[in-house]
């Protein structure tokens, strides 16, 4: 493990972006709502108006054919039976031509069951042969139809096939009228356009109140958010990386897991504390423990160690992961050194000992503490104790484990707790003075 991956872990303070889900989601939503609302009524209201167009075009149809019973019934007979004549051709386009003028059509023609034109205002298209698929589809089905077209004096006009169907459902004949948009479509355009129109204002209003309410919203959350992360971020400066991170591993469980580890324990401790703490005041002694706890959790940070926790003048640091005995032992020179060069007014003794302590949660649900136990904590905290001021003793095996070649061996020590001697080595501060 890298000393960076040690580092304390930082706060995730980034507020939730609700009024950016509000733009990128909810208004554009709203506004193909408002898009397909619009299609719909549109697309319902011009079929409408076809509806109206077709009935409307089917009654002129059933009103021609009145006309041709009581006007020309012999003619119209003929027609029906099939066997026309140019007399009785002549007699129906006097007919034509006089509902034409009645009904006020733009234009009429009208094809019997082949396609072919019976009645045409042009005298030189009787009797010619209607190809158009509409025409068509009219034979077929015999459903009206409507094509929207420009007619012949330019003018936009709907080309309506009305069929004629008798009283027993059969098709006799086709009617094409012609039938101006303007009317129809003026009522369609000053019905549909509030339809839609006001649908979408109220929207469009909608809109802007919950973007007024969703700013509101998004500043209250902002604010929130940082303050808690501000909580957060002065709560993680009381408590170890280890403590955050084994918090949020844990995720909504009560229990957050202990195990087993293997790591390097540095223990130090200010030497003769109590006499200092007992002549001067308060406020001295504290200012004193804050220079000094800060020259050694800034080093300590920048070779990956992990403050476990601070007891008055004590302080307790595993190092875990690769290389975590010779960056415990760095640590300590550096801290020494640095202590030294700062002329304070108490020294330190630093104990380093490596071991298999247990990490996890001490203590009840509503009060807990997050640390390492174990016999190797009580052996780096005795060997703190057999140090100096200004002096690391750590055990044989955590040094050459660090391959540090300046500590000078001893004779075993007697170590309260274990019956069997302890190897250990000494480096004093003294040693990075360079000689005259």
């Amino acid at each position: 493990m890298s000393p960076s991956a040690l580092k304390t872990p930082s706060v995730a303070s980034e507020s939730f972006p609700l009024q950016l889900y509000y733009y990128r989601r909810v208004i554009p939503a709203i506004v193909l709502f408002m898009v397909l609302l619009s299609v719909l009524m549109w697309f319902a209201f011009e079929q409408v108006t076809r509806h109206i167009y077709l009935e409307q075009a089917q009654n002129r149809a059933e009103l021609i054919v009145d006309s041709l019973k009581d006007a020309a019934p012999d003619a119209w007979h003929t027609f029906l039976a099939g066997h026309i004549t140019d007399t009785d051709l002549e007699v129906l386009s006097t007919v034509f031509r006089e509902e034409v003028e009645r009904q006020k059509l733009i234009n009429l023609k009208v094809y019997d069951l082949r396609g072919s034109v019976i009645y045409d205002p042009d005298p030189l298209l009787i009797g010619t042969l209607e190809t158009s698929q509409s025409l068509r589809k009219v034979i077929v089905s015999n459903t009206a139809t409507l094509v929207r077209k420009v007619a012949s004096d330019g003018s936009l006009a709907y080309e309506i096939y009305a069929p004629y169907l008798d009283q027993n459902g059969n098709l006799r004949a086709i009617f094409e009228l012609y039938e101006e948009v303007t009317y129809l479509d003026t009522l369609l355009l000053e019905t549909v356009v509030p339809a839609i129109s006001v649908p979408v204002i109220l929207q469009i209003i909608l809109i802007v109140l919950m973007g007024v309410l969703v700013r509101r919203a998004q500043h209250d959350i902002d604010q929130r958010t940082a303050a808690i992360g501000q909580l957060s971020q002065q709560l993680e400066t009381f408590v170890s990386a280890s403590a955050i991170s084994a918090a949020k591993n844990a995720g909504g469980l009560d229990n957050i897991p202990s195990r087993k580890i293997t790591c390097t324990l540095f223990h130090s401790d200010v030497r003769d504390f109590t006499s200092y703490a007992e002549d001067n005041s308060p406020e001295r002694v504290v200012f004193f423990l804050n220079d000094l706890m800060t020259i050694q959790v800034k080093i300590i940070s920048g070779f990956g160690g992990d403050v476990d926790k601070m007891i008055g003048d004590a302080l307790l640091v595993r190092f875990e992961g690769e290389n975590a005995e010779k960056r415990a032992i760095d640590a300590a020179k550096a801290i020494l050194d640095a202590v030294r060069r700062a002329t304070l007014a108490r020294g330190l003794g630093i104990g380093i000992y490596t071991g298999q302590v247990i990490s996890g949660a001490i203590g009840p649900t509503s009060r807990r503490d997050f640390t390492v136990i174990g016999d190797s904590v009580n052996m780096s905290a005795r060997l703190c104790s057999q140090a100096l001021a200004g002096e690391i003793v750590a055990d044989v095996a955590t040094v050459e484990a660090a391959a540090s070649q300046d500590f000078t061996n001893e004779d075993p020590i007697q170590v309260k707790g274990r019956t069997q001697p302890l190897a250990v080595s000494r480096w004093h501060a003294s040693a990075l003075t360079k000689p005259a």
